[in-house]
């Protein structure tokens, strides 16, 4: 009898170890899991663009760091994977709680007259809410018409990112 309860007793520790073991040894990663807002590496692209969100790798002494429960950065790499193209414009908007407005980001100011094929803008410290459901890259140009109309017809292009569940 006290053989048997010697084994219970053992069985019972092993499983209490067993599950002490899984439970800290685990929830460090899920932790750190959890705090990812976007899946990243994440890409979307067309015949025109490639779109990338990655996490930020290395940060130096200039970057802006992610706030705890505030923000997280990420990389954002927008590539020209068609033709050459005029007049590119690269915005970016988040949603807003509690609205159908969208909140314009930081990359709005970001023009370039002559974007040739091949061509990389990469936004190596991008900040984006937590509270964020959704994220839109918008791309817009200008570019000549399929059919024979003489002036330059303005284009976009919208890639849209959502949260990770």
């Amino acid at each position: 009898m006290i053989i048997s309860q010697g084994a219970t007793i053992l069985k019972k520790l092993i499983i209490f170890f067993a599950f002490c073991f899984l439970a800290f040894g685990i929830s460090p990663y899920a932790a750190v899991a959890s705090n990812d807002l976007f899946k990243t590496p994440a890409s979307k692209q067309s015949d025109q663009w490639k779109v990338e969100i990655k996490k930020v790798e290395k940060y130096d002494s200039k970057m802006s760091k992610p706030r705890k429960n505030e923000s997280e950065m990420y990389n954002i790499i927008i590539t020209n994977i068609g033709v050459g193209l005029e007049n590119v414009v690269f915005n970016s908007y988040r949603d807003e709680p509690n609205t159908q407005t969208k909140f314009g980001l930081s990359i709005s100011d970001d023009h370039h007259k002559i974007f040739k094929h091949g061509e990389i803008v990469d936004f190596s410290n991008f900040p984006i809410s937590v509270d964020s459901k959704e994220l839109q890259i918008e791309i817009s140009w200008y570019g000549k018409p399929s059919n024979n109309e003489s002036h330059d017809r303005k284009y976009k292009e919208t890639f849209t990112f959502t949260p990770a569940k």
